[in-house]
């Protein structure tokens, strides 16, 4: 009879234990279904979104470190309206660009016509466009300029005149 009372005891702490992680893992289920509240910005988010130079002609001054070699300065000019044209030092460029978070940038193909120019003005605008196109987030550089940064290179930009 001792035997059969400890059985039965075993039995439903089992059950009461198994119900239980039904039950949770039906609470986690219905807590993962429900969306994530986004949070405020801070204001220092704010700030860096607002800083990004819409509407100036930027020229490059670095590119991984090094001064541009081109005659003609390459520059650059981003939209509000979301839209990056410019000149790399012998070919113009466009492409759509998106900013996700504050310091965040994407851009979308770039659409230029491959003219060449010859020797070290050819790898400068290739390294400038290859930074350009894998540039995951910016950064203000100096009161007006951006330094883009991403697993394909740097570049740094500041106000041409």
């Amino acid at each position: 009879m001792q035997n059969r009372s400890i059985r039965y005891a075993a039995l439903i702490a089992a059950t009461a234990g198994l119900a239980s992680l039904v039950f949770v893992d039906a609470a986690e289920a219905q807590r993962r279904r429900e969306p994530a509240r986004p949070r405020q910005p801070t204001r220092a988010e704010i700030m860096l979104y607002q800083r990004f130079p819409v509407g100036t002609r930027l020229a490059v001054v670095s590119i991984n470190g090094r001064r541009p070699v081109a005659t003609d300065r390459p520059a650059f000019t981003f939209t509000s309206g979301f839209r990056m044209t410019g000149f790399g030092g012998c070919n113009p460029v466009n492409a759509d660009y998106r900013r996700a978070g504050p310091s965040d940038i994407r851009f979308g193909p770039l659409n230029f016509i491959e003219r060449r120019c010859g020797g070290e003005i050819d790898r400068q605008e290739r390294a400038i466009f290859w930074a350009i196109q894998g540039a995951r987030a910016w950064r203000p550089h100096g009161l007006r300029g951006m330094t883009f940064t991403g697993l394909r290179g740097t570049v740094t930009f500041e106000p041409a005149f």
